[in-house]
This record gives C-alpha cells, sequence and structure tokens, in this order.
C-alpha cells in the first residue's frame, strides 16, 4: 500500500496547472463572474468559483483530457461565454472576455430543427474520419456530440444563434463560432461548412 504523500505526488504527475482571467471587450478585468470549469471526457463538474478583483480565478491542478470553462453571472449583467479547451503536461493560461447583456425577449424556435452538414479536414488537407463534433450555442446550453464519417462528414442541428463547431481529432482541438446569419445562409442553401484541423 502506497503512503498517502507517495499516492498524492503520483496523482499529480500527469496534472497541469489552470489560470483563467475573465475580462470585459474593453479587457479590464471582470471581478464577481462565476467561472465553472466542466470535463467533457464524462467526469462531470470539476470546480467553480468567483473571479476576484483581477479578473481571475484560482489556479486548479487538472488531469489531461477536454474540458470547458464557462464564465458567467446568474440574474447578472454579464453574457455567458463557454469555452472548450485541452489539457495535456503543459500549463493552461485562459482569457475569457464576456460582453454586457443587452435588453432582449423571450427566444423560441418554431418549426423543425434545421440540419446543417459539416466537412471536417486534417492538416494533411484529407478527411478527418471518426473525428468528434460538438455543435452548440454561445452559451453552452444547447448542445450535441457527432461523430464524422469515413469521409469527414456529418449533419448536425443548428441551435438558435451563433454556432460554436468545436472538432477534437487524437490530440488536435479545433473551434470555430460562426454567426447565425451564415449558417443559416449555409443551411438554406444545402451548402456544407467546412471545418479546417490546425
Amino acid at each position: 500500500m502506497l503512503c498517502p504523500l507517495l499516492a498524492l505526488l503520483l496523482h499529480y504527475v500527469d496534472a497541469a496547472q489552470l489560470h483563467v482571467k475573465v475580462l470585459d471587450k474593453t479587457g479590464t478585468a471582470f471581478p464577481d463572474v462565476l467561472l465553472i470549469v466542466k470535463s467533457l471526457d464524462g467526469k462531470g463538474e470539476v470546480f467553480r468559483a468567483l473571479t476576484d478583483a483581477a479578473g481571475g480565478a484560482p489556479g486548479r491542478e487538472l488531469l489531461p483530457g477536454l474540458y470547458r470553462a464557462i464564465a458567467t453571472c446568474p440574474y447578472g449583467i454579464c453574457e455567458t461565454r463557454a469555452l472548450e479547451f485541452l489539457v495535456g503536461d503543459v500549463p493552461v493560461d485562459l482569457d475569457l472576455t464576456v460582453d454586457v447583456s443587452p435588453t432582449r425577449g423571450n427566444v423560441v424556435q418554431i418549426g423543425p430543427p434545421k440540419s446543417l452538414r459539416i466537412e471536417v479536414v486534417g492538416s494533411d488537407r484529407k478527411p478527418a474520419h471518426l473525428a468528434r463534433v460538438l455543435v452548440r450555442d454561445s452559451e453552452a446550453l444547447n448542445e450535441q456530440w457527432y461523430t464524422a464519417d469515413a469521409n469527414g462528414s456529418a449533419t448536425v442541428e443548428l441551435p438558435e444563434g451563433p454556432v460554436t463547431v468545436v472538432v477534437l481529432d487524437g490530440a488536435t482541438l479545433t473551434a470555430e463560432t460562426i454567426p447565425a446569419k451564415i449558417a443559416q445562409g449555409l443551411q438554406s442553401k444545402g451548402e456544407k461548412l467546412t471545418v479546417r484541423l490546425k
């Protein structure tokens, strides 16, 4: 049986430090924003904290994997911002920029969901078959995972508003946010969206 100190050291061998800072659109620190970090590998929420006067949250050690950081102001003045990121064996520094919330009414989707064909192409310009594709709205409230087929393609359902497409292929993570008007234009014309892995 391992002594507690040795077990603790072995647990953190592969962990990397995460530092997150939340800013407004002018680049000024945004204090008192709720920061939530979730595992997207099935481990659920990892931690949550309020940002300090410098817009930062306490650093945390994270094991390698795919995660999402969410900055939000429940019943407050900021828009929710979500960002997916990969953790390996080097420290991760994230800056999340949030907008001030506009005044708006309720939004209701009418009619069938809108679908769009997404094509994933690797850096070698070949189809990225079996890549994992996450499609979500800007606040990560409406999301769905897909798997690219042998041609590197997947047909996805579009959420309302701007669409964020996150592609995970091995150790490569690529994310793009497409304005609602462009996504709807591609969908209405029957055209596909090509995501090139970086």
